[in-house]
């Protein structure tokens, strides 16, 4: 990984940091990890919703057929309003009922499917955007490691701290000790951890890696804790690396996809979760939290799109329309295209763009962040390939013109 940066609350024509790129190279294990057997099977699956939402029943429908587009456009928004309670109902959650599971539930109903982006080049300073989630719920749905450890935490009570920002530099560890506790001498393997240590760590504790000296004074990484096993020495982790390096394959995310969801069960703690440039520092934890926002409302906006698959000829185009006002995160636009009718024939997908309150040359108003669709075996999927930091979505004649098409 390459270094990740802070603004510290700069304002956007003070400059944006450049865009760097993510090596998603594997994390290796520590080497007293490499004597025992390396397998992440789990006679129980964490809970992840990229993976459970593909495991829902398709949905009935009345539609008469694949020509009604307009009446699948309906069916579709309708789908996507009803929210995602059948996934956290599903089998998957069963075993997720501990300390906090509610936060945990809400970073990744409102996180889940953020593109690895900085918030700054869409939303502005750091510490606005945070003061938009702790002061009204208004989240962004972009981010890199900080920045997406941030949202979290303020979904959770925080309130952004003077600069917005958790950090993960060779501060950020001090800094987030002096708000709870931190500790820095740890085991690696989470099943020589003290027992008394284990307790320590909750929902919310951070995890930190950078450089040593004046390398490490802006750039690093930071995990957070979002679920601990019920029974064993393992952690589902929220960051812009565990995703990356899931073992599992999703049908919603490719491994190596730049974005986050719901991590695997990690037993242990990788020499460094940053390609090796990094030293692992500690773990602390901000006392207070717990507070979990409500009417949380994500940044963006959305039009769906359908085109037949034969010919790939545009067959609807919705106006777009506030994510924010409409309340629709992107787990719940991805949920509404779970087994879309007739998706053998059309592919119906969502196209994810920025809402910015105040646009201006190094922040502009409406950019590509993503595409939610629906493949012709009915897997709600998520798509972003990465140019600069926005998503190169194509066919740009398709999707970008201001008018609906029905």
């Amino acid at each position: 990984m390459t270094a990740e940066k802070s603004d510290e609350g700069a304002p956007p024509r003070a400059g944006i940091p450049a865009w760097v790129d993510m090596d998603p190279t594997p994390a290796e294990p520590p080497e007293e990890w490499l004597a025992r057997p390396v397998a992440f099977a789990d006679d129980e699956p964490p809970p992840q919703l990229v993976r459970t939402v593909n495991l829902l029943e398709p949905p009935e429908h009345g539609l008469r057929g694949p020509e009604d587009a307009e009446g699948l456009a309906e069916f579709i928004l309708s789908r996507a309003r009803e929210g995602i309670g059948d996934v956290f109902s599903h089998p998957d959650y069963d075993t997720a009922s501990g300390d906090r599971e509610d936060w945990a539930r809400a970073i990744a109903e409102h996180q889940t499917g953020i593109p690895y982006t900085m918030p700054a080049f869409f939303y502005g300073a750091q510490r606005g955007v945070a003061k938009a989630i702790s002061g009204s719920g208004r989240y962004p749905i972009v981010g890199q490691c900080q920045q997406s450890v941030t949202t979290a935490l303020c979904i959770g009570g925080w309130d952004g701290g003077p600069y917005g920002d958790i950090g993960c530099g060779t501060d950020a560890l001090p800094a987030a000790a002096r708000l709870g506790d931190g500790w820095t001498s740890v085991p690696k393997v989470l099943a020589d951890w003290p027992d008394d240590l284990w307790e320590k760590v909750t929902v919310g504790s951070c995890l930190f890696w950078s450089a040593s000296g004046a390398a490490g004074a802006g750039s690093g990484h930071v995990a957070m804790v979002i679920r601990k096993h019920p029974v064993e020495r393992k952690w589902q982790l929220w960051d812009t690396t565990t995703s990356f390096n899931d073992p599992a394959a999703h049908a919603a995310a490719a491994r190596g996809a730049r974005m986050l969801w719901e991590s695997h069960w990690w037993p242990f703690i990788p020499p460094a979760l940053s390609g090796g440039r990094w030293s692992f520092r500690g773990v602390a934890r901000i006392h207070g939290l717990g507070e979990i926002k409500s009417d949380l409302k994500p940044r963006g906006r959305a039009r769906l799109l359908l085109r037949r698959r034969g010919d790939g000829e545009l067959l609807y185009r919705s106006e777009w329309m506030s994510m924010e006002d409409e309340g629709l995160p992107i787990s719940w636009l991805l949920r509404s295209l779970r087994g879309a009718p007739f998706h053998d024939r059309i592919e119906p997908t969502w196209c994810v763009n920025s809402k910015s309150d105040a646009p201006n040359k190094l922040a502009p108003d409406n950019r590509p962040l993503l595409d939610v669709f629906c493949d012709a075996r009915g897997n709600a999927k998520m798509s972003w390939s990465p140019a600069q930091g926005l998503h190169n979505r194509p066919h740009q004649a398709i999707w970008a013109p201001p008018a609906a098409l029905r």
